[in-house]
Formats: structure tokens, C-alpha cells, sequence
């Protein structure tokens, strides 16, 4: 059954992949009207996919620091109201 749904996400993975490389060619051979083969399609949608993850990651990286940032910082603000009184 593990199986099945991991051959199922990433067919689907692989499909949205293939989905956004086509629209990408598309878009090059419209606007440069260089004629791109059809084989690249799916690295072109692929590598797409991980720089959309990659971003998402980026972002979540960067929130989690602000958190335990702000964490930190409540952390000493009650020490300090504690050492003061």
C-alpha cells in the first residue's frame, strides 16, 4: 500500500512537472521563437519544481529564525524583569 502512494505523488509530481516545462517551452518559443525539443520538457518542469520548493524552504527557514529570535529575546526580557524585581 506504501508503495502504491508513493508511485502515486510522484506521478503526480511528475505530471505537474511535465505541465509546467511545457508551459515554460511554450513561453521561450513564443518569445524567442528558438525551437526548444520536446525532450527537455521535463527537466525544464522538474527543475521548476525543485526551485519552487527551494524557495518555499527559504522562506519557512527564515520565519523559523525570527521566531526563536523572538523567543530569545522574551526569554531575557522576563529574566531581566525577574533579576529587577
Amino acid at each position: 500500500m506504501a508503495e502504491d502512494i508513493l508511485n502515486e505523488v510522484l506521478t503526480f509530481i511528475y505530471t505537474i512537472g511535465h505541465w509546467l516545462g511545457e508551459k515554460i517551452v511554450g513561453l521561450i518559443q513564443s518569445i524567442a521563437g528558438v525551437a526548444i525539443p520536446q525532450s527537455i520538457v521535463d527537466a525544464i518542469g522538474l527543475l521548476v519544481i525543485l526551485t519552487i520548493f527551494l524557495a518555499i524552504a527559504e522562506v519557512a527557514k527564515k520565519a523559523i529564525w525570527i521566531i526563536v529570535a523572538v523567543g530569545w529575546v522574551l526569554v531575557i526580557v522576563r529574566i531581566a524583569m525577574l533579576m529587577i524585581g
